[in-house]
C-alpha cells in the first residue's frame, strides 16, 4: 500500500527532548521523575538525542557497554509505565555530529565508519525488536548538514538519501515493523526531506528554530545572535531591528553577516512560519508521517511576550496540521523547568526544581 491517504496508528506525539546521553561527558541514567511529570501534564513523547560514545568501550566502535544500554532500556520501561513514546536518536552517530568535536572519520565519505553506523543501528533494531512502534521509534541521525553549509562535514541530498536507504534497509531486515524517522538535510534555504521512499513506517522530521534572532537570542554557541542579543530586544511577530548595524562591518562571506542579512527587512509572523514549514506540511497531506523533533526558544534574553507569541503560533500551526513535536529541552534553558530566567519561574516543585508555569500552560493548551 502506498502512503497516499494513509492514516497511521501512531501520533501525533507531543513532548520533550531528554539530554542524559546528549554527550559522552554527561552519560547519566534517564530520570523517572521526568516521565512522571510529563505524563501528569499530558505529554506522551520523549526524544533521546544520544552520543554513540556513551555506549562503546575504549573507543572501539564494535564493543558495546551493556550497562549503558540498560539505561536506554529503562526509558522503554518508563515509557510503558507512563504512556510515553520513546524516540531514540543518534545525535552523534559514528562519523557525524553537527556539534564539535569533529569525528575522526566522515560518515558520508568513509566506508569503514558507514559500516560501523549500520552496525549500531542493527544492534538497536535487534535489541528492541518486538516492542511495537507505538512505543519506540528510531531517528537515524541528528541534523545532517548540506554541503552548501559545510564543505568539511556536510553532504549532498543524494549521498544523504543513500545513507537513509541503507540504514533503513538494515533496520527493516531485522525488524520490518519499526517506525524509522529521518531528519531533513539542512541547507541554506531550509530542511530538505528525503524523497522516494515508499514505506508506510518511514517518517520525516524537521526542527523549528526560526527565526534565529528570536530562538537563539543571546545563545553563546550561536555567535551572530549572541552578539545581537547584547543590545537588541527584538519582538515577535515583527522585523528584527538594526540588522544592518551588525552586518555592515563584516566580510561579505562571513557566516554571521549571512545570518543577519537573511532576515533583513523580513517580517516574521505566523504566515511566514507556516510557509517555512510548507514542504513538510505538504508531505503530511500526502500521507507521510511527519514530526517536529526539536523546537524552542533559548530563554536567556528573549522578551516574554515574544516567547509566548511564538509558541502559540508554532504550536497552532502544528496542531492544525496534526503534526507532533518535541521541545528542546525539558529541564534547561529551552524548557519549562530550571530555565535560568528566574523572573519566568512561578513555582517551586517538590524536589526544589523551579517551574515556568506560564510557559507550561501555554504549551499544554496545544495538546
Amino acid at each position: 500500500m502506498g502512503k497516499q491517504g494513509m492514516t497511521h496508528p501512531f501520533g501525533p506525539w507531543r513532548g520533550f527532548n531528554l539530554l542524559e546521553k546528549f554527550t559522552v561527558d554527561r552519560n547519566s541514567p534517564f530520570v523517572e521523575l521526568d516521565f512522571q511529570r510529563m505524563s501528569e501534564w499530558g505529554f506522551d513523547f520523549v526524544r533521546l538525542p544520544m552520543d554513540y560514545r556513551c555506549w562503546i568501550i575504549d573507543n572501539d566502535l564494535y564493543e558495546i557497554n551493556e550497562k549503558v544500554m540498560r539505561d536506554i532500556d529503562q526509558t522503554v520501561e518508563y515509557g510503558k509505565i507512563y504512556g510515553i513514546h520513546v524516540n531514540m536518536c543518534f545525535h552523534r552517530a559514528p562519523g557525524y555530529c553537527i556539534n564539535p568535536p569533529k569525528e575522526r572519520l566522515n560518515l558520508w565519505r568513509n566506508k569503514e565508519v558507514m559500516e560501523a553506523c549500520e552496525y549500531h543501528w542493527s544492534f538497536f533494531a535487534k535489541r528492541y525488536k518486538g516492542i511495537p512502534s507505538t512505543q519506540v521509534s528510531f531517528n537515524l541521525v541528528n541534523e545532517p548538514l548540506g554541503d552548501d553549509l559545510s564543505e568539511d562535514i556536510g553532504t549532498s541530498i543524494s549521498t544523504y538519501g543513500q545513507f537513509v536507504n541503507r540504514i533503513l534497509r538494515a533496520i527493516k531486515e531485522i525488524d520490518p515493523e519499526r517506525l524509522v524517522i529521518a531528519d531533513g538535510l539542512i541547507t541554506k534555504g531550509n530542511y530538505e526531506p528525503v524523497l522516494g521512499i515508499d514505506d508506510p513506517l518511514f517518517g520525516q522530521s524537521f526542527h523549528m528554530y526560526e527565526p534565529g534572532w528570536l530562538t537563539h537570542l543571546g545563545a553563546e554557541w550561536a555567535h551572530a545572535w549572541y552578539v545581537y542579543g547584547e543590545n537588541e530586544q527584538p519582538t515577535y511577530p515583527g522585523v528584527a531591528p538594526n540588522l544592518d548595524r551588525y552586518s555592515e562591518k563584516l566580510p561579505l562571506n562571513s557566516s554571521d553577516r549571512g545570518a543577519y542579512m537573511a532576515y533583513r527587512d523580513i517580517r516574521v509572523d505566523k504566515a511566514w512560519l507556516e510557509n517555512w514549514m510548507k514542504n513538510y506540511l505538504d508531505l503530511k497531506k500526502k500521507g507521510t508521517f511527519i514530526h517536529c523533533g526539536e523546537l524552542g526558544i533559548y530563554a536567556k534574553k528573549v522578551p516574554r511576550n515574544s516567547q509566548l507569541n511564538w509558541y502559540n503560533d508554532i504550536l497552532d500551526i502544528l496542531s492544525e496540521c496534526n503534526v507532533g513535536w518535541a521541545i528542546w529541552n525539558f529541564r534547561g534553558s529551552f524548557g519549562v523547568i530550571n530555565t535560568g530566567r528566574e523572573e519566568f519561574h512561578s513555582k517551586t516543585l517538590s524536589n526544589g526544581d523551579r517551574l515556568d508555569g506560564e510557559l507550561l500552560n501555554t504549551v499544554r493548551r496545544h495538546l
